[in-house]
């Protein structure tokens, strides 16, 4: 019986970690791109123009000219 319960202990901590992971991507892949070029913040928190297609982020470069 104590096997069967540090299995399912196991597994719920592994399920949980695995939905923590997921949720944590999702929210932070989000982009909006409800138009052709947008302003996101960057990996290092500056911010980088996007040009989006098809609703997706397609490529991202420095702002400027």
């Amino acid at each position: 019986m104590k096997y069967f319960a540090w299995t399912m202990v196991i597994l719920a901590v592994l399920a949980a970690l695995l939905a923590a992971s997921l949720a944590s991507r999702e929210t932070s892949s989000r982009s909006d791109c409800s138009g052709r070029i947008v302003i996101v913040k960057g990996p290092d928190g500056r911010p980088m123009e996007c040009v989006c297609e098809e609703g997706a982020l397609a490529a991202c470069f420095k702002p400027g000219p």
